[in-house]
């Protein structure tokens, strides 16, 4: 049962900036979906950092926090940045 309430996470986790951004790239506001984007980004690198050096954060929970939350975040917002600005170029150019 925890293997399933993991990938739910990992899922929901892709799954709201996929939409987010998707949304955010079709309405043309490129500036704020990549500042999401590289938010996202950021708390990777700094999970990363964390879990290799010896203050007060769990090096397995800085870990768990990238690899399980922001990977698949950081994935599915580039991925719906794509889709949105593929998007928004067929909405422009039927106009």
């Amino acid at each position: 049962m925890t293997d399933l309430w993991i990938f739910l996470l990992m899922l929901l986790c892709a799954v709201i900036p996929f939409a987010a951004l998707t949304k955010l790239m079709r309405a043309g506001q490129s500036g704020l979906s990549l500042s999401i984007a590289s938010a996202i980004g950021a708390v990777l690198v700094i999970a990363i950092y964390a879990s290799g050096r010896p203050f007060g954060v769990d090096p397995v929970l800085a870990m768990s926090v990238a690899m399980l939350a922001c990977v698949p975040a950081l994935l599915g917002s580039l991925a719906g940045a794509l889709l949105g600005w593929l998007l928004r170029r067929q909405d422009d150019r039927r106009i």
